[in-house]
């Protein structure tokens, strides 16, 4: 086989390659069609601010303790805020600011040290948006 064949037919096999990679990338039809089927009561999050929807987000990912920090002067979270909330909740899994940068919300499964919450609810008003604790259902208990 020539040179000249050799290349002609490698980059046929590239360019039929490029078309059935690029073919089978598209959006995926069935969850366009389940977004049309929604009601306008199932969109609801739409309507929320921000700061709701951050929550809703928290609370999605079923985090064992969600928390909202803001300074106490109701000013904007400066660079020493951050620095405070991220050594305080460094195992964190998840921080958002939110509220035009007047709040933090901080998600974890993972337990913060009572010390670095202490420190938490000193320096910033803290609401506890954690999921209440799961009842105890154990059904081997014999009364």
């Amino acid at each position: 086989m020539s040179r000249r064949t050799t290349f002609k037919i490698t980059t046929m096999y590239g360019i039929l390659l490029t078309a059935a990679f690029f073919s089978g990338c598209g959006p995926n039809q069935n969850i366009l069609k389940s977004a049309e089927n929604k009601t306008p009561a199932e969109n609801v999050s739409i309507e929320k601010s921000s700061m709701e929807q951050d929550l809703q987000a928290m609370r999605n990912a079923e985090f064992s303790t969600v928390f909202v920090l803001r300074r106490k002067d109701g000013g904007q979270f400066d660079s020493v805020d951050r620095l405070v909330v991220r050594e305080n909740t460094a195992l964190a899994n998840r921080r958002v600011t939110g509220d035009e940068e007047k709040a933090v919300i901080v998600g974890s499964n993972f337990p913060i040290d009572p010390k670095n919450l202490a420190a938490l609810r000193e320096r910033f008003q803290f609401e506890d948006h954690s999921p209440p604790p799961p009842a105890n259902t154990n059904s081997n208990a014999n009364n």
